[in-house]
């Protein structure tokens, strides 16, 4: 599943586009009408792509990239497709994030290949719950611990979202929000729950992942317990089931 993030303003190639998108099984997608609401809604669902057109009211295309880039990780990830008017002066000093720039009027499924073409790169199979409590009791994780949830959650959270694996803070800050608790109710509750599993010296795990878990004799953090579970789903769900 592809998520798309559309922003853009009475805009009729775009709203076109969008109902494409939306009959299409393989993409989620989502539309808003001001450069504010682009980025409150980016952050939120962190999309794969994002097409941004000049028609926003409030905010200059310029502006909401500029805004999205300055965090580092996303400053790195190149999926922005601009839609601007054939006479349209960028006037942007970093493009980074810009994947493409697709000039209105569109020729036929112009804008539609563009987003295919991206796609490629972040079709992501879905992950179904069954599999990570499958997967985590075959770690020995016990579903009925506090923590449980919130490790499920993280697999899950991280497994569409890969680059947040690099700050466990934010993990956690998503997790008390989502669960309508604390920062430090979260944290405490998943190191109890990964207790268990540091302690124990067998898994009835693919071998794959066991070799991974092993790191070389030393125990894992929970960021890198996480790090090594989620990458380890996005490989092997991209050539199949799990089990």
């Amino acid at each position: 599943m592809v998520n798309v993030l559309i922003g853009s303003k009475n805009t009729t190639e775009l709203d076109i586009l969008y109902q494409k998108l939306a009959n299409d099984k393989n993409f989620r997608v989502e539309n808003v009408n001001t450069g504010k609401d682009t980025i409150t809604k980016y952050l939120k669902i962190n999309p794969d792509i994002l097409i941004l057109d000049n028609s926003l009211p409030d905010m200059s295309i310029e502006e909401v990239v500029g805004r999205l880039s300055s965090n580092p990780l996303e400053r790195k990830k190149c999926n922005t497709v601009l839609t601007l008017p054939l006479d349209y002066n960028i006037k942007m000093n970093r493009y980074e994030k810009v994947s493409q720039v697709v000039y209105k009027p569109f020729v036929e499924k112009q804008l539609s290949n563009v987003v295919k073409e991206m796609a490629v790169d972040f079709n992501t199979p879905d992950l179904e719950v069954g599999e990570v409590d499958e997967l985590l009791q075959s770690l020995n994780f016990n579903c009925l611990s506090g923590g449980y949830r919130y490790i499920r959650k993280a697999i899950t959270y991280c497994y569409y979202r890969p680059e947040e694996l690099e700050y466990l803070k934010n993990i956690l800050n998503y997790l008390s929000y989502e669960f309508n608790t604390t920062y430090s109710q979260v944290r405490d509750s998943m190191y109890a729950c990964i207790r268990p599993f540091k302690n124990a010296s067998d898994y009835n795990c693919p071998k794959e992942l066991f070799d991974a878990l092993q790191n070389h004799g030393y125990r894992l953090s929970l960021k890198d317990f996480l790090e090594v579970v989620v990458l380890y789903l996005i490989r092997t769900k991209k050539k199949g089931r799990l089990f």
